[in-house]
């Protein structure tokens, strides 16, 4: 064998070997270390696994018995606003969602429409049907603060970076005037303000559905390999701030079950 191939054959055995030691140091990393800086979530995991959280049927709802009390929330806050109720047993999270005519608002202001820097989740503005929009998106303010968790349900979905809750934990209900909304997790993503592929919730066609889904399911922390997606399908994001990396959002996926 000439130096020439030699040479070439050694530098393709040193790339082999860099992207093995880059995935193991990176499953590592997040397994050994990441996970570890987050000692509240740890914490929040396992105080749910003592309050006995779990996935039996008796933590399901009945969708075909559904009863829309959203008329009467409106009264109660006197907001139009309230939209939809967001309810994932297992995890303990049930919160009335908004939605105003922009993604800030409810950022900064509750269920009376009073300013309160813990805001409440809302639906992304554009979901303008949401009987028929093919993906839903809805969001919530995340805290590192443990005085606050009480008080923002949302940061309950930081669970799902454990594995066993993500295997066991999917069962999420979204109620609307029309109905009510059986959804499963199906994938776990964290993400920068690079990847805002999960943003998309407008679609023009098939194929830029199934093109964005492909994406949208791309580089997950977990994900369901045995669901398929296809044009019939309806998604739902649950989006909350994360500390790990900082600036970045973990995203909880789900689909509709039919």
């Amino acid at each position: 064998m000439s130096k020439k191939k030699q040479k070439k054959k050694s530098y393709i055995w040193l790339i082999i070997v860099v992207a093995l030691i880059l995935c193991a140091g990176g499953y590592y990393y997040y397994n050994n270390y990441a996970f570890k800086q987050l000692p509240e979530i740890k914490k929040l995991i396992d105080d749910k696994k003592k309050k006995g959280y779990s996935d039996k049927d008796d933590n399901k709802i009945d969708v075909s018995t559904y009863v829309n009390t959203l008329p009467q929330e409106r009264i109660n806050y006197n907001n139009n606003d309230i939209v939809a109720r967001l309810q994932v047993p297992n995890l303990g999270i049930d919160s009335l969602v908004t939605r105003a005519s922009n993604n800030e608002y409810y950022l900064n202001y509750n269920l009376y429409r009073q300013y309160d820097e813990l805001g409440v989740p809302f639906i992304d503005y554009r979901n303008t049907s949401l009987s028929t929009n093919q993906q839903i998106n809805i969001y919530g303010h995340n805290t590192p603060n443990p005085q606050y968790y009480d008080q923002l349900p949302f940061i309950n979905l930081e669970a799902y970076v454990d594995k066993g809750i993500f295997d066991n934990y999917k069962d999420v209900y979204l109620s609307i005037d029309e109905r009510q909304i059986h959804y499963e997790v199906i994938a776990i993503k964290i993400v920068t303000d690079a990847d805002n592929e999960h943003m998309k919730v407008v679609f023009y066609g098939e194929q830029d559905f199934l093109s964005h889904t492909g994406k949208l399911l791309s580089n997950t922390l977990f994900k369901n390999d045995q669901l398929e997606i296809t044009s019939e399908d309806h998604l739902l994001v649950l989006q909350v701030c994360h500390y790990n990396p900082a600036n970045s959002y973990l995203l909880v996926i789900c689909k509709e079950k039919k």
